[in-house]
């Protein structure tokens, strides 16, 4: 099941462990410094004070000398005494203390890379009910909160296939809800490994066919509860395939919208356009073959083959190594200087991001190939069984929306919004072309993006949506996932 990136590398995991055990030991034998000299320096502060109650006494006695000359002698001992403490403390122990507190950092950053990082999940609370429709390679829930809607449609938002658990489109789905579009459903791909080899009877494909048979279950779920079209949204890896089963089967979906995809993959370069077309299309059999493996008996997806979502995620690492390592240092050094929410955030990123999910042979070599090296759904060689899929024929009852980042990496701006020239059967008025300032991450996770550009999506969504005509008719008691 989903693994540890850095499982990738036993001889590096090794090594840290090594130096963990040695970092340990240090700071082990700085706790019992500091121990010894806290103890030492409370004794000698309790050694003062009794002292100084001692001395007290003979202030008051009729001595020759000076009752004031006798309380300023008190008060300059005292003083003495105070500052040789608060000597003691800086030279001594606050030394210690930062010493204890940057190794105490460097053993928390060793311990993040080395232990396998938690299970993911959604942040949403979520239990058996709210999982509406359960496929064989992903599922549907539920997160409606709202039993009073203003609208009837469904908005469903389809998480990528890239190596990483779903909840990548997590803050996306929750803003819409934010924003009104109250009915939301999020569709999440399973690992490799639990995705069966057969379904039944039958032998259960996951490539294109397979991926597109299962959105239309899901879209066709959403309208038969509500007995309205959703609106279908693809962030990153889906479009696609979604926007392919919206044109094969155009009455279930209100709209339809993509950020982040790799829609048009001539519309501008990009390095996944420009590399797999450099190697051709036999590179991605090649990896399969060299990093793929069959799916033990103990596991749900016993004997299929599969491509190690480890490698995809190095890939991801590579592209972006400077990022990377600047990410690194800073969260090393929020470890060493103590800065627990910056280090929390970071670390929180990392745990998904290197939480890894495997991917289906098929499914990754159809990506690769009609996506990436042909281009297929813009040139019209897209096959869905006996069924080609032309983007010409889109239809022009379904508005379209698409959202690029400049800065993405992954499917540029040119590539994630392309599709839209493309598209001349639906009005202008019914299409909405954004592209923003942003990386890939940042068209999922910015707060920022969020704000300022998926609040003019609420509004064309809102635009397009089914009315609830009597909202005094709503039943009170109906419960939220129905």
């Amino acid at each position: 099941m989903p693994s540890s990136f850095l499982t990738l590398f036993p001889g590096v995991l090794g090594n840290l462990e090594a130096l963990k055990f040695s970092l340990r030991t240090g700071v082990q034998m700085t706790e019992t410094g500091m121990d010894y000299f806290s103890t030492a320096l409370d004794v000698t502060r309790q050694f003062n004070a009794l002292a100084m109650n001692v001395f007290l006494p003979f202030t008051r006695l009729p001595l020759p000398v000076p009752t004031a000359d006798l309380d300023k002698l008190r008060e300059v001992a005292q003083e003495c005494s105070d500052d040789v403490l608060k000597t003691s403390t800086r030279t001594l122990l606050d030394p210690l203390r930062l010493f204890h507190r940057e190794r105490c950092g460097e053993l928390e950053f060793i311990k993040f890379l080395t232990e396998d990082p938690p299970a993911q999940d959604w942040t949403e609370e979520y239990d058996t009910a709210h999982v509406i429709l359960d496929l064989p390679s992903m599922r549907v829930v539920d997160i409606t909160r709202k039993k009073d809607h203003a609208i009837q449609n469904y908005t469903v938002v389809f998480a990528p296939r890239a190596g990483h658990h779903s909840n990548i489109a997590e803050r996306v789905a929750l803003f819409l809800r934010d924003q009104g579009l109250t009915r939301v459903a999020v569709v999440e791909q399973k690992c490799a490994e639990a995705v069966p080899l057969a379904v039944g009877d039958q032998r259960h494909f996951e490539g294109f066919p397979g991926q597109v048979a299962q959105y239309r279950e899901v879209l066709l779920h959403l309208k038969n509860r509500t007995g309205f079209p959703a609106h279908a949204i693809a962030v990153c890896q889906p479009g696609p395939l979604l926007i392919s089963t919206l044109i094969l089967n155009p009455e279930l979906a209100k709209s339809f919208g993509s950020a982040g995809s790799p829609m048009h993959t001539e519309a501008e370069t990009g390095f996944f356009t420009e590399f797999s077309r450099a190697v051709g299309e036999p590179f991605i059999d090649f990896l399969v073959d060299a990093f793929g493996f069959t799916v033990p008996d103990d596991r749900p997806g016993a004997g299929r083959k599969v491509y190690d979502g480890r490698m995809h995620l190095l890939g991801f690492y590579l592209m972006g190594l400077d990022q990377h390592v600047r990410n690194f240092k800073k969260l090393l050094t929020d470890l060493k200087e103590g800065d627990e929410v910056s280090a929390k955030r970071q670390q929180a990123f990392y745990q998904w991001y290197n939480y890894v999910h495997h991917f289906p042979a098929g499914f990754i070599r159809d990506t690769y190939k009609r996506v990436f090296v042909r281009n297929d759904l813009i040139r019209g060689g897209l096959r869905i069984g006996d069924r080609q899929v032309d983007i010409a024929d889109f239809p022009e009852s379904v508005p379209v929306w698409a959202l690029g980042g400049t800065k993405d990496d992954i499917a540029p701006a040119g590539q994630a919004t392309g599709h839209l020239d493309m598209i001349s059967r639906v009005p202008e008025e019914k299409k909405l072309k954004i592209i923003c300032d942003a990386g890939h991450m940042g068209l999922f996770r910015s707060r920022k993006i969020l704000s300022r550009y998926y609040t003019r999506i609420a509004e064309f969504l809102l635009a397009h949506s089914d009315p609830v005509v009597d909202p005094d008719r709503v039943d009170k008691n109906r419960e939220p996932l129905n």
